[in-house]
């Protein structure tokens, strides 16, 4: 005799949960504001060394119940006129020119700020958020635009460069202890991207840069005829500049030629004739303050020589001292 035993099978449901533990991803950063940096109006004088600070605040909030540790990383590379190139940037005007310019965040010990893909370097920030669901640490970190050397070939122009959420970012990630500090910079648990625009308005200008010396005719005889003298300014105007330079003088009340003259001292009524010239394509031609008489050029952001010349047709005055004062007008 066989006895069958029929075995019945059934579905035994355990109860169980799936759990995290409460302080994972509770950190959160985030960047709460930064004022595009603008630099102003960019002359010669400061076209080499002008610079800004505008503050960037941001801030972590912890949603756990205990205490977070926070490793901050903020970084940009080169923005979107070229991402690649953060040493020097560029901010690019209408007319294509370039401004070379430097961003660095304080207490960075390398020059150029950079991020993980672009530079390497970028700020690191490691401090405590406490338990709380409502209340964020807010810290903040100063931000310094400089212009760099090298910006003479800069025309008239406004000049940008746009740093997208793609350009600009602050990156986290909770860490554990104080030997994670810098962990930021290779490992990312969240990014706060940030928006900004570099600017800066260079306008024309013109300055003296060399002053002439006195022309010093020295002694010469009664006799002495077709005495001649030379002197220099050096000029420095915007790239692309138009202006003109003029010459006047203090004894003749209308000299657009060039022309004055010399007095002696004292109650000496003599006056030496004199013109001042200037260099032309065609040879010296007379230089003097009124069109056609001045001279016409566009700068180049360098120095330019400009020869001043004199020439005294005849000597043939009473024995004296005879002098003249003559001003340089650079008009852009």
């Amino acid at each position: 005799m066989m006895k069958l035993f029929q075995w019945r099978y059934g579905l035994l449901l355990w109860p169980f949960t799936l759990w995290l533990p409460s302080n994972a991803q509770a950190l959160t950063c985030q960047v709460d504001s930064f004022i595009s940096p603008h630099l102003g109006t960019i002359t010669l004088a400061n076209a080499n060394n002008a610079s800004v600070e505008q503050t960037l605040t941001y801030s972590c909030t912890n949603t756990s119940n205990v205490t977070q540790w926070a490793s901050v990383c903020i970084g940009a590379d080169g923005g979107t006129n070229n991402t690649s190139q953060i040493n020097p940037r560029h901010m690019i005007g209408r007319n294509g020119s370039k401004l070379n310019f430097n961003m660095t965040l304080n207490g960075m010990s390398n020059a150029t700020w950079g991020n993980r893909i672009v530079g390497g370097t970028e700020f690191i920030d490691f401090f405590s958020v406490a338990p709380d669901t409502t209340t964020p640490t807010i810290k903040e970190t100063i931000i310094r635009v400089s212009l760099l050397p090298n910006n003479n070939a800069a025309k008239a122009d406004d000049y940008t460069a746009t740093f997208i959420g793609s350009n600009a970012a602050l990156t986290y990630v909770t860490v554990d202890s104080s030997n994670d500090t810098s962990r930021c910079l290779s490992e990312t648990q969240g990014t706060s991207p940030f928006s900004f625009t570099v600017q800066a308005a260079v306008v024309n200008e013109c300055k003296i840069t060399t002053q002439p010396t006195d022309i010093n005719l020295g002694n010469v005889s009664a006799n002495s005829l077709n005495i001649d003298g030379s002197s220099s300014i050096g000029v420095t105007c915007t790239n692309a500049a138009p202006h003109t330079i003029g010459l006047t003088t203090f004894n003749a009340a209308v000299n657009n030629d060039g022309r004055s003259f010399m007095k002696g001292t004292g109650n000496n009524t003599n006056k030496i004739p004199y013109q001042l010239l200037r260099d032309s394509e065609g040879g010296r031609v007379a230089w003097g303050n009124g069109e056609g008489n001045w001279a016409v050029d566009v700068g180049t952001g360098e120095a330019k020589t400009k020869n001043i010349y004199v020439t005294v047709p005849s000597a043939d005055f009473k024995p004296d001292t005879y002098s003249d004062t003559v001003t340089v007008h650079v008009n852009y």
